[in-house]
């Protein structure tokens, strides 16, 4: 019984317990995999955020300086100062320190960075310009430029790269970082050329420079957990970070070759670590990066993933512990019920099976039903018995009852050796054939008969019915390699009877009966046929359906069938299944019933008597 109780918990359980493990690991892996991509998508757009945040500032801070250069291009008044002619060099004094003033004016707006940073920030703008000889102020501007707020000549700027590009006319705007001043301040500067409304003469260059401390409080507010951003010009150096100097020059490093496009994203390696590098371009062409190792991203991955396992593990355990007891709960009845049905008592009905009361609906009713199976199979154990007794009893009945036809059989014998003895052949033939009949008919009280037996005893009865009827005409045709086939015993003579007595009724000329047979792939089929009155044969086959046994004596549609047709199609059946039995077929004239039976080799009994031939 423990052996039997582990096999089945075993099975059960293990497969079970396998199939909760899997879908534990799938749904723990799934959530932990959902966590971990929306906590490395947080932290990604977290840095998006802040990259996001640098640009729009520093794309204001770029606009504000445009929109300044744009105000000095544009402003009547400042044109006229910058247009005007003046004979006198004196007479231009009022005009250049009135446009001083304008530019000193212009320099101390300030910029708002960012209205939730922590401290608001202010820088003053650089604003000068750069007079050429056809400005009427040229001549008393000051001689040597510097960066700072006034009016200089243009000769010392016509070495300097940006002035040249400007001159082109490559672009209306050039940007460069230079550091100015005693103090040495990293600034940027911003340059556009001034032509004359009038005439578009060149007039000038206006400069508009800014400290990068504006862009340093930027930076300040939206500083990375790890990371660091850059700005950088147009030829990769360094206008602020966190992390290089100014105008330091990274060209040459990796991450920064690799760039493709004007914005995008993409992993490199930096400093021997894998990094997600993030950039965009601003319409100067400088680029704004932003460098954040993977591992940020990846820095809750581990924590997840322990708590997914953790929790996967807790998981398991409580649904192993309900899983045991509810399998054991339902096990352990079925083990005890199968270990009561192998004991002797059980199997030979002498105490009943033990009652479940496990609690679990199906379990018990298991049990009470297969008891009550246990007691229909007893009484029909008993019932079966006693039908076989019965049976037994009724062939000893029959082996009683032929006692009366054997000496019937032999008296009609007795009565043939004195017809001929007589000289009376004809009398002799007669009873002959009535006394193959009765001999036939007993056929020692089996089931079966050879085919060709039963073709003599058809044979014997159609010749006394032929010294009947002088208008019966026989056709027998059955091959003789068909003649040793097993056949149901008393199948053609009833059929043949039937012919007589109701198809030839009324009849007095012309009878024909044939019988014949052959091979399907079924089996034997026996065919009978009669030129009488006919039937009809859905009737017919509709009556073998309906009443698949009658008792011999019984009556089938108001006609005495004896051991008629549905007598022989019933018995059929029983000796052969439903598969076998009679048929109706349609026939042009008359009736033709085929009798269907399977195919075997008849087996000779021993110490069988052979027909008396005399």
């Amino acid at each position: 019984m423990i052996a039997r109780h582990a096999k089945l918990l075993s099975r059960l359980s293990l497969p079970i317990f396998a199939l909760i493990v899997i879908i534990i690991a799938f749904f723990a892996t799934a959530a932990s995999y959902i966590l971990i991509r929306v906590q490395n998508d947080h932290t990604l757009n977290m840095a998006n955020q802040s990259m996001k945040f640098v640009y729009r500032n520093i794309w204001y801070q770029f606009e504000t300086m445009n929109n300044v250069a744009g105000f000095i291009l544009s402003n009547p008044s400042i044109e006229g100062l910058l247009d005007r002619r003046y004979e006198e060099a004196y007479d231009a004094v009022g005009d250049y320190f009135a446009l001083q003033t304008n530019l000193e004016n212009l320099s101390l707006l300030s910029l708002l960075n960012d209205t939730g940073s922590r401290s608001t920030a202010q820088k003053s703008y650089a604003i000068s310009i750069a007079l050429e000889p056809g400005s009427g102020l040229y001549g008393i501007a000051t001689d040597h430029f510097d960066p700072t707020p006034g009016i200089y000549k243009y000769e010392d700027l016509q070495d300097q790269i940006w002035y040249r590009s400007l001159k082109s006319g490559t672009r209306q705007t050039e940007w460069w970082g230079q550091r100015t001043g005693q103090s040495n301040s990293a600034m940027i500067y911003s340059a556009r050329i001034k032509t004359s409304i009038k005439d578009g003469r060149s007039v000038g260059v206006v400069i508009v420079g800014a400290d990068t401390g504006s862009i340093r409080s930027v930076f300040e507010n939206a500083q990375l957990e790890k990371g660091y951003h850059l700005l950088l010009d147009e030829n990769n150096r360094v206008i602020y970070s966190e992390r290089y100097g100014f105008l330091e020059s990274v060209g040459e490093l990796p991450f920064i070759r690799e760039l493709e496009g004007a914005k995008g994203s993409q992993v490199a390696k930096v400093d021997g670590e894998q990094h997600r590098v993030m950039f965009d371009t601003f319409t100067n062409g400088w680029k704004l990066l932003t460098v954040v190792p993977e591992s940020h991203f990846t820095q809750y991955t581990f924590a997840i993933s322990a708590i997914g396992a953790a929790t996967a593990i807790a998981a398991l355990l409580v649904a192993g512990v309900i899983l045991r007891r509810i399998v054991v709960r339902v096990t352990v009845p079925i083990t005890r019920l199968v270990s009561a049905m192998h004991r002797p008592e059980v199997l030979e009905f002498k105490e009943p099976l033990p009652e479940q009361n496990s609690g679990i609906y199906e379990v018990d009713e298991l049990g009470q039903k297969f008891s009550s199976i246990l007691v229909t199979l007893h009484a029909l154990i008993e019932k079966s018995f006693v039908e076989e007794m019965e049976r037994r009893q009724l062939q000893l009945e029959l082996l009683h009852a032929q006692i009366n036809p054997h000496f019937l059989y032999n008296t009609l014998d007795l009565i043939n050796c004195r017809a001929i003895m007589a000289g009376d052949r004809e009398s002799s033939h007669i009873v002959r054939s009535l006394a193959n009949v009765f001999r036939h008919s007993l056929n020692r009280g089996e089931a079966w008969i050879s085919l060709r037996d039963e073709v003599n005893q058809v044979e014997a009865y159609l010749h006394i019915q032929q010294m009947m009827m002088d208008n019966l005409q026989v056709d027998i045709q059955v091959p003789d390699e068909l003649m040793s086939a097993s056949v149901v015993h008393l199948s053609l003579q009833p059929l043949v009877e039937n012919a007589i007595k109701h198809g030839f009724a009324g009849q007095v000329s012309n009878c024909c009966i044939g019988i014949t047979a052959g091979r399907t792939n079924k089996g034997l089929v026996l065919r009978v046929e009669d030129n009488g009155q006919g039937c009809d044969p859905v009737r017919m086959n509709r009556l073998l359906r309906d009443h698949p046994g009658i008792a011999s004596g019984g009556k089938a549609g108001g006609v005495r069938s004896g051991y008629g047709t549905l007598n022989v199609h019933r018995r059929i059946q029983l000796h052969c299944g439903e598969a076998y039995g009679l048929r109706y077929v349609a026939a042009d004239t008359g009736t033709c019933v085929e009798i269907e039976m399977p195919f075997r080799i008849a087996e000779r009994i021993p110490g069988q008597e052979e027909l008396a031939n005399v």
